[in-house]
């Protein structure tokens, strides 16, 4: 145990060092915009945050030591307003803010599989099961309104997209696919389907809200592809191991100019997002599989200086609530600060 904390302390100063040397970040920002997108809430799950759940004992170090060889159950917490302390809010899996940052939705497991739907206030309370479904369900992702979401159905060995209101009934079944995400418009779905020749890979698709008009934009050959919009709408945000580790990549709607975002050598970045004004990027930043301590960070970085900020030192699947301040009072991303405690 001894030797296996001192090889963890050795290793953390040396993962903050990738988040200096990234390659170029460039993004859809608006020069001269006076409006400047911030942070005001932040959701993630903590698979190795030790404290929130148990009264706050132990440490950091302590909690990589006793979970470096098992991924924990996961769990939700949310930092409300952001850089205040995170809390604890419920066992959970791709915590989703509503659109006004007052409820979140996440989806459960039962052993190794994906359970149901919940959703809970901002601050835990009201928790209440959004879906009842035999096989399960996950992935919620709300409308730019907030009056629906999209979830994705497990059926045996396959998935299939639906649309609920914010009480559990069925709207509308959308077909095969997963992982949906709402155009910022909510007129469109953007979503994967499995690569029907191969055994790995996914295909980025887009349909209107309807589920009509269903059309392939990309494929991508990559054991773990995922999505977001970039905030315009123009075009699609995804990571991708096309050039080996796992980087971040931009393809039009049509599918014909895939463009390099950034990525990094020694680690795998995964879950792009893009702020509302285009100035940054925020991703999951993962250590290789061969890594002796496997670990993941939400990690900020910024389109103009390529700065870098852990927002989460250990945690992924994050989900942000965004809001604006004006010129010089605009928040700045520092390089490598300390990790969040």
């Amino acid at each position: 145990m001894e030797s296996m904390i001192r090889r963890i302390i050795l290793t953390l100063p040396a993962l903050l060092i990738f988040l200096v040397f990234f390659s170029s970040v460039s993004l859809g920002q608006q020069p001269g915009d006076a409006q400047h997108s911030i942070i005001q809430k932040l959701a993630f799950e903590g698979n190795w945050y030790v404290g929130a759940s148990t009264g706050g004992g132990g440490s950091q170090v302590e909690g990589f030591a006793s979970q470096a060889t098992q991924r924990a159950k996961g769990n939700i917490y949310v930092q409300d307003p952001f850089e205040s302390k995170p809390r604890w809010i419920d066992e959970g899996q791709y915590p989703t803010w509503s659109p006004d940052g007052s409820r979140l939705a996440y989806c459960t497991t039962i052993g190794t599989n994906y359970g149901q739907i919940r959703i809970a206030n901002a601050d835990g309370k009201g928790k209440r099961q959004l879906t009842h479904l035999k096989t399960g369900a996950c992935f919620p992702d709300w409308s730019p309104d907030g009056k629906e979401i999209a979830i994705t159905l497990f059926e045996g060995n396959s998935t299939s997209l639906a649309i609920v209101d914010e009480n559990g009934t069925l709207l509308r079944g959308l077909g095969p696919g997963s992982e949906a995400h709402w155009s910022p418009d909510g007129k469109q779905l953007m979503f994967l389907r499995p690569l029907p020749h191969t055994q790995i890979g996914s295909s980025i698709w887009i349909m209107r809200a309807d589920g009509s008009e269903a059309r392939e934009v990309l494929e991508d050959g990559s054991h773990f592809v995922q999505t977001s919009w970039l905030s315009n709408g123009s075009g699609i945000l995804f990571s991708s191991e096309r050039e080996g580790m796992s980087g971040v990549f931009t393809v039009d709607l049509e599918g014909k100019k895939v463009r390099k975002v950034g990525s990094d050598k020694l680690t795998n970045w995964f879950d792009p997002v893009e702020s509302p004004d285009g100035s940054s990027l925020i991703v999951d930043v993962a250590t290789p599989e061969n890594s002796p301590i496997r670990k993941v960070s939400v990690v900020q970085m910024d389109a103009h200086s390529h700065g870098a900020k852990i927002l989460v030192a250990t945690g992924d699947h994050f989900s942000v609530v965004w809001g604006h301040k004006a010129g010089a009072d605009a928040q700045k991303v520092d390089k490598a600060p300390p990790p969040v405690p």
